[in-house]
Formats: structure tokens, sequence, C-alpha cells
């Protein structure tokens, strides 16, 4: 696969990895507790600035209260896998986590997670890998709660 980049985008990836990093930074020298979450930590978990952290994968959002207590403790956890059934990958994050609605009219629901696509200056794919689909009786169980 090739790994080439426009200018303005190898820039733009720098930039957005700078300011990440100086996040992080400015976090531990306030000695706050970190933990990094998304894409970019499920993509490349060896980075050195993410050494020691806590960090969770795009597949376990839901377990983010037991990695924060955790954290809190003094202690580093790493939660980065896919979630399987019977060996099937599965959809992401639980869809019947609690939500704030901003329109009580409107429900937005994940039918999907992951990428078709294999853009070189992208995480989503390398970080929530193939296409995989929600099932549907968790679709339907969801939209029911929505709305009652």
């Amino acid at each position: 696969r090739s790994f080439m980049y426009s200018n303005t985008q190898l820039y733009e990836k720098i930039l957005v990895m700078w300011h990440f990093y100086g996040k992080i930074l400015k976090a531990q020298e306030q000695n706050k507790k970190v933990v990094v979450a998304g894409c970019v930590p499920q993509a490349q978990p060896r980075m050195d600035y993410l050494k020691d952290l806590s960090i969770i994968g795009v597949q376990q959002i839901d377990r983010v209260v037991e990695v924060v207590d955790e954290a809190i403790k003094g202690h580093s956890v790493r939660l980065l896998g896919q979630k399987k059934e019977k060996g099937k990958r599965l959809g992401g994050a639980r869809l019947d986590l609690p939500k704030i609605r901003k329109n009580p009219l409107i429900e937005i629901i994940s039918i999907n997670t992951g990428c078709l696509n294999a853009c070189t200056y992208c995480k989503t794919k390398h970080a929530r890998g193939d296409l995989a689909s929600y099932p549907i009786e968790e679709l339907v169980e969801r939209a029911r709660q929505s709305f009652q």
C-alpha cells in the first residue's frame, strides 16, 4: 500500500499530531491524569507520546468509565481490541448507551462502523477496520427506545 501524501496532506497530519501531542504534554505538566481515545491511539498505540497513558480504541468507548477510574488510581489501561461474536466482527460501541439529544424529535442511529476505503492519509480504516454492520435487532430496539 502506498503512503504518498501531497504537501498539504502531510502538513495537515503534522499539525494535527503536534496539537494532539501538545495537549497531552500540557495535561501531564499539570499532573493531570490522561486518557486518550479514538482513531489516533487505536491506529498508533506504540507512539512514544502514548507510553504509560491509558488509551481506548474506537470499539471500546463504552468502557470509558472503567478506564477513567483506573487512570485516577494511577494505572495505565489499554483497550484496543475489536469486538467479535462467533468470529464475525461486530459494530462499534453498544447502541443502548445513554445519549444527550438536542432535539427530542431527531435520533441519529449508527447502522455500521468501519470503512470501505483505504485512503493513505486517514486513520479511520486502520483504526476501525473493515465495514461491519450492527445487528438489525439492535437497530430496531434503539429506534424503539429513542421515541418512548
